[in-house]
């Protein structure tokens, strides 16, 4: 059999003894498990004893013929003080180096930052700490304490408290179809999550899945495996032990946070993309372990500008999109949490914006030939870019409306609609600079379409934007005057309107599409909309026109709940939140007939008028100045939403 790399550098037998995980030698070194990381010997004829031993682990670990693309580097044996071969494309990384972690130092913490800048002007010098642990400088007052591995696996082995994770435990579940998953989460989840390098993962994949960590391994089976019908060479077999895989997952991210890198993150945003329980959310898991993310983001130096590092020019790309991918991940926890957001934008963030050069692959990297149910490369991007910018509007109505200080002084609806106004002219010029490829209607034959989440997170925090208007309005300790409430909430209305039909224009090529994790919240959201509109009716003609509305969206909700999961956990939840109720309860009217229900007559023509160019819906303000202020009449323009075509891009907030 084959020496472990312990056994092979001291040149001698490697014994292991039945049920054990490790031999002797690595056993009396304090190691939990071999590794076989180091390309093997050549090949001697072997006796037909020792092919029957190899014989069922030929599977498991692959000749570089065998791999998944012809990106990857042949294997040699790498220059002394690299971390892998010279001509590899991970050679001098920062975040992903196989046998070292690091960890940023910070700038008000034990470290000086003058005193480090003069004492290892270097790119690389020994530290004066204790243990083998090195400091890196890769820019201006940028340095990373780069530590080895196995000085944190023997501290923790010594007291006691580490079960490690293997990439043997993670292979066992889903032998012999991990290349096939690999293709599947490529294919399907990278285009529109572009949080991974793909030539650096399959790189290290063709050379040996042990060089790939255990828990990114088993995260991208783990979100591959969704997709487990749509390969059909996976359709002829039992699918593999889910449950058992997550479970091993999230161990491994675990033991990972220990000596965090780039990946650490990367599994770690994987497993919160899985599919959540409607009956057991989990808010505390899933927020905590946000926070954790965060703060390793923050340990890996993802909050900072790393353009100018000494760094390979893929991983400063890499980077930016691992730290706007944390960023998403925040504001849209917070949104369908209802907690503050982590990440401060205004004062712990210098992470440029997003640009098309900080992504590794592109149209021409497109493969020919690609089986049906594919994304495309170009428009995973564009998805990620505006999900960026969305997210980023999305974090500002959330710190500047629903912060526990703004619930406390931002009270009066004029107040609301003065931070209001800012907010949704940022959505409207997102919605009408959106590139033509994320048009819902963009549909390409045999192709799924990516745009779906975009739309849905969009209206999602348009809806948390009137949600907080009509909670002002609700709570106002002043007597609101009922022309002024009735013009809200026509237009509220009309919102309503626009919900239902985006939610009938989603294909199956939507629904089969990579959601990200917070689909069924976004929807949860709408639904609650939907609900608090009709909960707070003034008349009997607007409480049934509501109820008609939610009667149509949960149709439209259940006739795509097969889908996608999303659907079904939206469901279940706005169920058990109390969706019955708000539709079928009857509501206690302030007024028993449909007050200026003649102006608004008038008025109905107005929301039907065209352009000549475009012919685009516009809405016109219903009242004149002497009746309403000139906040309220640009906050018309923001709130209402034309009701689309289906050869436009729709859903979009008539422009100021």
């Amino acid at each position: 059999m084959r020496a472990c790399d312990v056994c092979r550098k001291k040149k001698q037998r490697c014994t292991t003894l039945p049920g054990s995980s490790s031999c002797l030698t690595c056993q009396v070194a304090g190691l939990t498990s071999c590794t076989y990381l180091q390309p093997p010997p050549p090949k001697r004829r072997a006796t037909a004893g020792i092919t029957k031993d190899l014989a069922p682990r030929k599977s498991r670990g692959r000749r570089p013929s065998e791999g998944l693309s012809s990106h990857s580097s042949p294997s040699s044996a790498p220059n002394q003080g690299l971390d892998y071969p010279e001509e590899s494309i991970l050679t001098k990384t920062l975040g992903l180096e196989k046998s070292r972690f690091s960890e940023l130092v910070g700038t008000g913490g034990e470290y000086d930052r003058h005193l480090l800048a003069k004492s290892h002007g270097g790119t690389l010098a020994t530290s004066g700490i204790v243990g083998p642990s090195t400091m890196r400088n890769v820019g201006d007052n940028a340095f990373f304490q780069m530590t080895p591995d196995a000085e944190v696996s023997l501290s923790l082995r010594r007291e006691d408290i580490w079960n490690e994770v293997t990439v043997e435990d993670v292979e066992a579940l889903v032998h012999p179809h991990g290349a096939t998953l690999i293709r599947l989460y490529f294919r399907i989840v990278h285009p529109s999550f572009p949080i991974l390098h793909k030539n650096v993962f399959l790189e290290k994949y063709n050379r040996t899945y042990h060089e790939i960590t255990p828990h990114l391994l088993a995260a991208v089976y783990a979100l591959a495996v969704c997709w487990w019908s749509y390969d059909p060479d996976l359709l002829l077999h039992e699918k593999i032990n889910e449950a058992a895989l997550v479970k091993v997952a999230h161990q491994a991210v675990q033991d990972a946070i220990h000596r965090p890198r780039l990946n650490t993150i990367q599994a770690g945003l994987l497993l919160l993309q899985r599919r959540r329980n409607p009956l057991f959310t989990d808010n505390s898991w899933m927020g905590s372990f946000t926070a954790s993310l965060i703060g390793l983001g923050q340990q890996l130096g993802l909050h900072l500008d790393c353009s100018c590092w000494d760094i390979p020019e893929w991983e400063k790309g890499l980077r930016k999109r691992l730290a706007w991918a944390l960023f998403i991940q925040d504001t849209f926890s917070a949104l369908i949490l209802g907690r503050p957001c982590l990440i401060s934008e205004t004062s712990d963030w210098i992470v440029k914006p997003l640009q098309s050069t900080d992504f590794s692959e592109g149209a021409g990297d497109e493969e020919l030939g690609e089986q049906i149910a594919s994304v495309s490369i170009e428009n995973g991007k564009s998805l990620f870019i505006e999900l960026v910018k969305l997210s980023r509007i999305t974090a500002s109505m959330l710190r500047e409306l629903y912060s526990v200080r703004s619930l406390v002084e931002v009270l009066d609806p004029h107040q609301v609609l003065a931070i209001a106004k800012p907010l949704g002219t940022d959505l409207a010029n997102l919605l009408k600079s959106l590139p033509e490829d994320l048009n819902l209607e963009n549909i390409q034959p045999k192709k799924l379409c990516v745009s779906g989440f975009l739309h849905l997170a969009l209206h999602a925090t348009t809806a948390a934007l009137h949600r907080r208007l009509l909670w002002s309005i609700q709570e106002s300790k002043v007597g609101m005057d009922d022309e002024f409430v009735d013009f809200i909430r026509k237009m509220l209305r009309t919102r309503a309107h626009s919900l239902i039909q985006f939610i009938s224009h989603l294909h199956p090529e939507h629904m089969e599409a990579f959601w990200f994790f917070a689909a069924g919240g976004c929807a949860t959201i709408l639904g609650g909309f939907l609900g608090l509109l009709r909960m707070t009716s003034v008349t009997a003609e607007e409480s049934q026109e509501l109820q008609d509305l939610m009667k149509e969206f949960e149709w439209q909700l259940r006739m795509k709940a097969k889908m996608s999961e999303w659907v079904s956990y939206t469901l279940t939840r706005l169920r058990a939140l109390g969706w019955d109720d708000w539709k079928n309860s009857i509501v206690s009217f302030t007024r028993t007939d449909s007050t200026k229900a003649s102006d608004y007559e008038a008025v109905d023509d107005t929301y039907n008028t065209s352009q000549d160019e475009g012919n685009r819906n516009v809405i016109s303000p219903p009242f004149s100045n002497q009746l309403l202020s000139s906040t309220l009449i640009n906050f018309d323009n923001i709130m209402s939403w034309k009701s689309p075509r289906l050869s436009e891009q729709g859903y979009e907030f008539i422009p100021p």
